[in-house]
């Protein structure tokens, strides 16, 4: 069988490292610095501003365990072939030196797969927690409203906070991400009920408030 050519395993090695980038900016789901923010309002009319963390970068939050899972995996099986094929030849390349944009590719493709690798360990180590442990759940008020435009389109989130109104100014809300169908039905200031995965705070089943369920049916 015929060894591959220097120039095409770095080819090679540039297509798994650029395949194992999009699948972590598809996990990341980033959004862009421009949105539309909604917020609740308090029994004295003024904006309540609750505390939130709404990690628009936060690799994996909000997506599905186990496509989680799958992606972190793909992710680090690339960065670890790429790693494999384009290794040796560097190495050898100290020792008998290339052309010099071959050395440049051959470092690059390392340098990547040196983010590739870790995340993509971290992505699945914490699918796989979350695909074994119990789910979470919360009752709370949807304090705050996200809809950002995003790599892949765009996103939609809402800040719950556990308690009543009374607790907003002392506890954060918890930021989730949601299908637009959902955010379209809720509102600031609405009561709701969540099931999540504790880490990457995939939402399993969100409970309307009953008058919304009722309109909707």
């Amino acid at each position: 069988m015929p060894v591959p050519t220097l120039p095409a395993v770095i080819d090679l090695s540039l297509v798994a490292v650029a395949l194992g980038s999009l699948l972590i900016l598809r996990l990341a789901h980033g959004a862009l610095p421009w949105g539309h923010l909604m917020i609740a309002v308090g029994p004295d009319g003024r904006p309540m501003r609750p505390r939130v963390k709404w990690h628009l970068w936060s690799i994996s939050r909000g997506e599905p365990p186990r496509l989680a899972a799958i992606g972190g995996l793909a992710s680090l099986a690339l960065g670890c072939a790429a790693v494999a094929a384009v290794g040796p030849h560097l190495v050898q390349s100290v020792f008998q030196p290339v052309i010099s944009v071959s050395t440049t590719l051959m470092v690059f493709v390392i340098a990547v797969s040196t983010i590739l690798i870790p995340l993509g360990l971290i992505i699945l180590v914490r699918a796989i927690l979350d695909m074994t442990a119990r789910r979470s759940s919360m009752l709370g008020l949807v304090v705050g409203m996200r809809r950002d435009q995003g790599v892949f389109g765009r996103s939609y989130r809402i800040a719950v906070q556990a308690g009543d109104r009374a607790m907003a100014k002392r506890l954060w809300a918890e930021s989730f991400r949601v299908d637009r169908a959902t955010f379209e039905r809720l509102s600031p200031g609405d009561r709701v009920s969540i099931e999540y995965s504790a880490r990457l705070r995939y939402v399993y089943r969100l409970v309307m408030p009953e008058p919304l369920k009722k309109a909707v049916g």
